[in-house]
């Protein structure tokens, strides 16, 4: 254990350690103290790397939006057709839910907790939201080439629906520690799209 963390950067600890500090126990619980003793680094060696605690949140705020991002993505494109792909945000969910005790999306619990405070996370939040609507312009445009008859929906207005509803499907399901608000939101937009 010694020697694994001998091999890991000061900085690499402290940001590993923070982030699942901040998602169990949420960014205001989370002392510098507690961040310095578990990644086993010098406090001198933390303010090195981060002058504030601030500084380390907007960090964990951008690895977060990025990394969501990044999860989505290879989970749709890891199915084999494009409505599979299309939908396939949603039923990644479930299994995410499960895992983490639907403790829920680490930027949405950081957003709820943090945002008034600290206005530049805004920015990055705006961020995250744009990509996950440019991920459904993607796999909504795959999916009309499989299916002709969707290219006359308005591309804009669906983005922003599944936006709304992959954020609305993960915040109800933390809300009620349940799967049922994930099919429902892939039923409303099935709907949406026109689809029986």
């Amino acid at each position: 254990m010694a020697s694994e963390k001998n091999n890991v950067s000061p900085r690499d600890r402290i940001t590993r350690t923070a982030f699942d500090l901040f998602y169990r126990q949420g960014y205001h619980a989370t002392g510098i103290n507690q961040i310095i003793a578990e990644s086993g680094v010098a406090k001198a060696s933390f303010y090195d790397h981060f002058p504030s605690k601030e500084d380390l949140l907007m960090e964990y705020a951008r690895e977060m939006a990025q990394r969501e991002a990044d999860e989505m993505r290879r989970f749709a494109y890891s199915l084999p057709a494009g409505r599979e792909r299309f939908f396939g945000v949603f039923k990644m969910l479930t299994p995410w839910f499960e895992q983490t005790g639907y403790r829920g999306c680490p930027f949405q619990n950081l957003m709820a907790e943090s945002a008034c405070e600290l206005p530049a996370i805004k920015g990055i939040a705006a961020l995250h939201r744009e990509n996950i609507r440019a991920l459904a312009r993607e796999l909504f445009m795959a999916w009309t080439e499989e299916n002709p008859e969707l290219a006359s929906r308005d591309i804009e207005d669906m983005a922003a629906t599944y936006v709304i509803l992959v954020e609305g499907a993960i915040a109800t399901a933390v809300a009620y520690q349940a799967n049922w608000p994930v099919e429902q939101a892939m039923t409303v937009l099935s709907r949406y799209l026109g689809e029986a």
